[in-house]
């Protein structure tokens, strides 16, 4: 499948409605059921679409995280729930879908996310 610029940067764009005037991030653990940090998104939360890349508005933080092991940043709303789910890890583990510099958090630790892109494939012609 082959996607066009302006298709690409159509469905990058919904991503961001999707997420609404009242997007925020949440930190949470594996399982989605405790959140550690919630860091409230910019409206909107993403620049306009580029050639299928969207980038995350501003440096969204949370300066009052809660004890915790955090493997998933989800980001929702209010209204429709998960929009994006990214697991996390540590750059030198893996290859989660965000880093951050440690998975464990403490009571009042600040949790930041310091840059984000989202991009939406072009895709390639099957010529077989």
């Amino acid at each position: 499948m082959l996607l066009s610029t302006t298709a690409r940067n159509s469905c990058a764009d919904a991503i961001d409605d999707d997420l609404g005037t009242t997007g925020a991030a949440r930190f949470q653990n594996a399982a989605q059921t405790a959140t550690y940090a919630t860091c409230a998104l910019q409206n909107p939360a993403f620049g306009a679409a580029a050639t299928g890349v969207i980038t995350l508005a501003g440096t969204p933080t949370d300066t009052s995280a809660s004890a915790g092991t955090t493997a998933r940043c989800g980001f929702y709303t209010a209204a429709t729930g998960g929009t994006l789910i990214f697991t996390l890890g540590v750059a030198s583990s893996g290859s989660p879908d965000m880093t951050i510099s440690n998975t464990t958090l403490a009571n009042g630790d600040q949790v930041e996310i310091s840059s984000l892109t989202i991009t939406v494939p072009a895709g390639s012609v099957d010529v077989t």
